[in-house]
């Protein structure tokens, strides 16, 4: 299938009920929104605390040499462990929240669902018992990626090519509990994978050509999100749908 025919069989799955559908995505959606601000506010924490403590970056650099770096240090330090602890935390909620709604996703998209209880589906996977397995998968592949990034180049590189890697891990997750084949976070991860071998440029492209719609949510502090998203995911789950059924 090509981009535009993934394309297609999103619009035709949101076509009915969108409303519904479309506020399936709005609780990650305003957690993320909240996450961003919370992010710029730790930012001018730290700008703050420098102020008070007479600590000014922008001078000569005889004065930059004057700079007591160990106070600068212990200020920056314990608000950054902060910050880096609350965005785990919070990723992995946005996650929960979001695998909820992209396994409803899912079954909309096959046709195994019509009826859509807002209440229910949300919260589905606190219900459901995979709560703790999407956290799980989420930590590891979050901690892992943390750690790459801290490695110029090589980690970089490392770190996009087990994105693409593992960018079906969250419908595989699906498919396995639903069949009961589900055998612990390296098998979701090794299935997507394998999956993902010899696709991943495609799913590259496939992505590039949803950049509009990035580019618009950050300038618009991600609303446009609450618009888009549900295209956009359902989008990804047709790609699925179709590398599952070798249609790509």
């Amino acid at each position: 299938m090509t981009s535009s025919e993934l394309k297609q069989a999103a619009k035709f799955a949101l076509k009915d009920n969108f409303i519904a559908k479309m506020l399936l995505f709005i609780v990650p959606l305003l957690i993320s929104i909240l996450t961003g601000r919370l992010s710029n506010s730790s930012s001018m924490t730290i700008q703050h605390r420098l102020d008070e403590s007479n600590i000014d970056f922008s001078g000569t650099p005889e004065a930059l040499s004057n700079i007591d770096w160990g106070l600068v240090l212990a200020i920056v330090i314990p608000i950054i462990i902060v910050s880096i602890v609350i965005s785990f935390f919070t990723t992995v909620i946005v996650t929960v929240f979001q695998t909820a709604s992209m396994f409803n996703y899912i079954e909309i998209f096959r046709g195994e669902k019509e009826d859509i209880d807002l209440s229910k589906d949300i919260l589905r996977t606190f219900n459901d018992n995979s709560f703790w397995k999407i956290a799980a998968l989420t930590l590891v592949t979050q901690l892992i990626m943390f750690l790459l990034v801290l490695i110029p180049v090589v980690g970089w590189a490392i770190a996009i090519y087990l994105g693409f890697s593992w960018s079906q891990a969250t419908y595989v997750l699906y498919d396995k509990l639903k069949n009961n084949q589900y055998q612990g976070i390296w098998d979701v991860l090794n299935t997507s994978k394998e999956m993902m071998k010899g696709y991943k440029a495609k799913y590259f492209l496939f992505n590039l050509t949803f950049i509009g719609w990035y580019i618009l949510s950050v300038f618009f502090f991600g609303i446009p999100q609450i618009w888009t998203m549900p295209y956009t995911e359902m989008s990804m789950v047709a790609f699925y749908e179709a590398r599952i059924q070798d249609r790509l």
